[in-house]
């Protein structure tokens, strides 16, 4: 219940552009399973739940890909700790809801050349029912911010969840990315649910440093958000005049300086 669609139905979906050898060089591919249990949950047993495996991607024929699966089975871990074992400088935190679930929050900065420095983050909801509405990271002023990206998951077969991509955006020296409807709007918007992983990302010209990242949650209760502490930009030297610190020293300084003379 609710009746579903005889091939797809309640069978995990892959966008073929993301198993195509040819755009995806040198990808890795896990999957993930948990097993779902009230007793277990109430023991307070839930956190141990997921497990993951590889598998490679094989020929393209009849209009699929063949999967095979390689390797054991990790057990008791979560698949997002499949991309720390590929990149080992990927750090992830567990983060809490009280009375509620675990996210695990991953984050990765890396060094792309010309100044330049890509953010990576993904965010999985182990087992939180109040689920996640929003992230947010810290963005300095002065700080550029380019090449903003957000990928989620695509339901389908009568699945009564919204799909619509959480849209972001950078103001008050916070970048946020969120679903674009409340729970009070409507409880079947697009959240970030259990047993599923969103990801983001963007790019900056400032170097790391750690940053309070903040996980708004959907479902009403306290708190109302989470924090973890990640990689983000850096706050830039200060540069003598830069009154306001954005970077450049023009008018807008002058006024302040002699608004306070």
């Amino acid at each position: 219940s609710p009746s579903i669609p005889a091939t797809i139905g309640r069978r995990l979906q892959i966008a073929e552009n993301d198993l195509n050898p040819t755009l995806n060089a040198g990808a890795e591919y896990f999957f993930e399973a948990q097993y779902v249990h009230p007793q277990d949950a109430a023991n307070g047993n839930g956190n141990n739940n997921a497990s993951y495996r590889k598998f490679t991607v094989g020929s393209f024929s009849s209009g699929t890909y063949t999967l095979s699966l390689t390797g054991p089975t990790v057990q008791q871990i979560p698949a997002i700790f499949a991309w720390k074992s590929v990149h080992p400088d990927v750090l992830i935190e567990p983060v809490d809801v009280p009375s509620d679930g675990r996210f695990h929050v991953g984050f990765r900065a890396i060094d792309i050349g010309d100044g330049l420095w890509r953010y990576e983050y993904a965010v999985h909801n182990l087992n939180s029912d109040r689920s996640g509405a929003s992230c947010s990271i810290p963005i300095p002023a002065g700080v550029s911010v380019t090449d903003v990206g957000f990928k989620d998951i695509n339901y389908h077969s009568n699945e009564p969840y919204d799909p619509t991509d959480w849209v972001s955006t950078l103001a008050g020296g916070t970048l946020t990315w969120a679903s674009t409807q409340t729970f009070a709007q409507n409880p079947n918007a697009n959240a970030l649910r259990w047993a599923t992983l969103y990801n983001f990302w963007f790019i900056s010209d400032s170097a790391p440093a750690p940053a309070n990242a903040q996980i708004g949650l959907f479902k009403p209760g306290t708190p109302t958000s989470v924090s973890a502490t990640v990689l983000g930009p850096s706050q830039p030297p200060f540069t003598l005049g830069d009154l306001n610190f954005d970077g450049v020293v023009n008018g807008a300084d002058l006024a302040i300086l002699l608004g306070a003379w």
